[in-house]
């Protein structure tokens, strides 16, 4: 049987995307913005999620899924967690209804883990290495980068544990707003295909140095450096800080990662994971939150009545 029609959003910190799923076909993009919750506030999500809607002239008998930070505290409305080690259903059974004007929602919840002297916290990622899993991926580690990246690890279907690194705020920060800002481009582009950036991940995943003082030393050479000029001191902050996320006894443990990403980034990743000697497979990120979000929606809305969930 064709599974139910449904809008499946991944709606972010600094960004929102829709999709019609659902239905016997492919998921097809119905737009996208920068309207994540880093830009509305809490009584802007439901107004622009229905306007969103009717200008597509969705019908209001069409349930709608959402992972990620529009269940947030500070986002739409906050969602508790599904505690770790989690499954398909566990998450599922943790979905909270919401209604944008005439429209009913369903808001994922996240992951939570604590203990062990251990916290970590995700929110859309789940659904990225849920949708992994139907996709025909395994037990095993996951990457997913971003500006908070998520290294993960499955067991049994079940998302076991996980650590967070700010690696890609750490970026954005040094790169814009510290003593490097003068000598860093900040976005950049294609910085993993400057010889600066494997030159870092590598001097870090063979221990030379050390991360606070190789930090600093990029404003001293800056300076210091008669061929400064030539150098692309972006990459070079990219790579050491990269290479630091990837570095230590855990990682050295891994010898196969699964990376969900796409595009720039996942490249770096990639090209940063074959320097320190794993077997890397990829996975376009669209792809995978789809097929998480159809995951869900299987539990959650075995008709197209969604009223029929919510009793």
């Amino acid at each position: 049987m064709a599974q139910p029609a449904f809008i499946g959003v991944d709606w972010g910190t600094s960004s929102f995307r829709a999709w019609h799923c659902g239905g016997g076909g492919a998921p097809r993009l119905l737009g996208k913005s920068d309207m994540g919750m880093s830009q509305l506030s809490q009584d802007d999500f439901a107004p622009y999620l229905e306007q969103f809607l009717s200008d597509r002239q969705i019908s209001e008998a069409v349930p709608v899924l959402i992972c990620g930070m529009a269940g947030a505290r500070g986002g739409w409305h906050e969602v508790p967690y599904a505690k770790a080690p989690a499954t398909r259903t566990g998450i599922a059974r943790k979905a909270h209804t919401v209604q944008a004007g005439r429209y009913i929602c369903r808001v994922l919840p996240g992951v939570s883990l604590a203990g062990r002297g251990r916290f970590d916290v995700m929110r859309g990622e789940e659904t990225l290495l849920f949708g992994a899993l139907a996709q025909g991926s395994g037990d095993g580690h996951y990457c997913l980068p971003g500006t908070h990246s998520k290294w993960c690890y499955v067991e049994g279907g079940q998302l076991q544990d996980w650590r967070t690194v700010m690696t890609g705020e750490l970026f954005a920060l040094l790169s814009t707003q510290s003593t490097l800002s003068g000598f860093c481009d900040g976005a950049g582009v294609n910085l993993h295909q400057k010889p600066e950036f494997a030159e870092a991940v590598r001097e870090v995943l063979n221990g030379d140095g050390s991360a606070m003082h190789d930090l600093f030393a990029i404003r001293a050479r800056a300076l210091l450096d008669p061929k400064a000029g030539t150098l692309n001191f972006s990459a070079r902050l990219s790579g050491l800080l990269i290479g630091q996320e990837m570095s230590g006894p855990a990682l050295d443990r891994i010898t196969d990662v699964t990376l969900i990403s796409s595009g720039a980034i996942c490249e770096a990743y990639q090209t940063a994971l074959e320097i320190a000697g794993k077997t890397v497979k990829t996975l376009d990120s669209d792809h995978a939150v789809c097929a998480g979000l159809c995951l869900f929606a299987e539990e959650l809305f075995e008709s197209c009545s969604l009223a029929e969930n919510t009793r």
